[in-house]
């Protein structure tokens, strides 16, 4: 996998993990099916730290294969090697 699908990844399992885990504590603070409301927080968490697992082996830079910061924004060029990075 190339660095721009890991960050795309990160990004997306990231956002989708915390609406279904936000979408779980909502449901059990009512009282809703508490079961499936907590199962959903879980899974929602491990969605997240799945992302984040992925990116740190898989968002590195393509020249020198040094891994990339997750935090933050894309960078443009490696802060390692100098290697333009494509947007």
């Amino acid at each position: 996998m190339d660095y721009k699908k890991s960050y795309y990844l990160l990004t997306a399992s990231i956002l989708g993990g915390a609406a279904l885990a936000f979408t779980g504590l909502c449901l059990a603070s009512y009282g809703i099916a508490v079961i499936f409301a907590n199962a959903a927080a879980f899974l929602g968490v491990f969605l997240m730290l799945g992302g984040i697992v992925q990116a740190l082996v898989f968002y590195r830079c393509p020249h020198c294969k040094k891994s990339l910061s997750i935090r933050g924004r894309k960078p443009d060029y490696c802060p390692f090697c100098g290697y333009k990075l494509d947007l």
